[in-house]
């Protein structure tokens, strides 16, 4: 191909490719170019260099679309209390689904303690968890809030004692969660302002299995008001209150400080949110 040519087929003066051409030799010290009666015909070392070229133009466009890349190949790795999974884990997960269905999800439920452990190690991506302690290492946006309540069976027998005090925590049975988690941690720190450090007949990591065995009418358990609604009107349950005290936790979606938010996980934490405020 001539030059004349090669500047009518890119809409340049005959100048500029002479000059382009000049330039780009002269850059990598290789001449691309036989010159032959006029015309320009590639060198060996410039049919090696337009392989090496048209490659480098692939992986350019390549990473052109790495950001559709990332939201269909590159799984969102989140990490959930026991207790925002049994809330609301379902309902976000269906509404971000809706607007990335291509995204894959990797989802670890497990207690505080774990989520954050999983965090720090870069095992996940975001973390929904409640009652966060302000750490240096984190960032932590706060999602919602809700009550934490002391609920029994209807038809058990500590059903009529509405109102319990200091002594009553010595004798009545309660099943609670494993020391760590955020249920167990806020009603320890409610029998620590009366000085007694009880011991639980029951103590499962599965908030399940509290519920299914207060149903039982075994004692008394700790649920968060979303999870608790459902059982106080339909009247299986009803609240205890000690002496008039209540305990409530905020639930947070957490990052390690100084990592950057892309769009899917902002949309994320807004499927969090959304959830946590439309819990029937």
């Amino acid at each position: 191909m001539s030059i004349t040519e090669a500047a009518r087929q890119l809409y340049i003066s005959q100048p500029a490719v002479s000059k382009t051409i000049r330039e780009l030799e002269s850059h990598i010290g290789v001449s691309i170019f036989d010159r032959i009666n006029g015309k320009l015909f590639l060198s060996e070392e410039g049919k090696v260099f337009r392989i090496k070229a048209t490659q480098l133009i692939r992986d350019f466009d390549d990473l052109e679309n790495f950001r559709d890349y990332c939201k269909t190949e590159i799984p969102l790795r989140i990490g959930t209390s026991l207790t925002i999974a049994m809330n609301s884990l379902p309902h976000a997960a269906k509404q971000f689904k809706i607007k990335y269905p291509q995204t894959p999800l990797r989802i670890y439920s497990e207690n505080v303690q774990q989520v954050q452990n999983r965090l720090l190690n870069g095992e996940i991506d975001l973390a929904f968890i409640e009652g966060f302690e302000s750490n240096q290492g984190f960032h932590a946006e706060p999602i919602s809030e809700y009550a934490l309540l002391l609920v029994c069976s209807a038809h058990s027998r500590f059903a009529m004692k509405t109102e319990i005090d200091r002594e009553d925590l010595f004798k009545l049975p309660f099943l609670l969660r494993e020391k760590g988690s955020t249920l167990r941690d806020c009603f320890d720190g409610l029998t620590h302002e009366f000085k007694v450090d009880l011991s639980p007949v029951l103590e499962s990591i599965n908030t399940e299995v509290l519920i299914r065995s207060t149903k039982a009418g075994m004692g008394i358990t700790v649920l968060p008001e979303p999870l608790a609604r459902e059982y106080l009107k339909s009247g299986e349950f009803v609240c205890l209150h000690l002496n008039g005290r209540t305990m409530s936790t905020v639930n947070y979606a957490v990052t390690l400080k100084g990592k950057s938010k892309n769009e899917i996980y902002v949309e994320m934490i807004e499927c969090f949110k959304n959830a946590e405020t439309n819990i029937p």
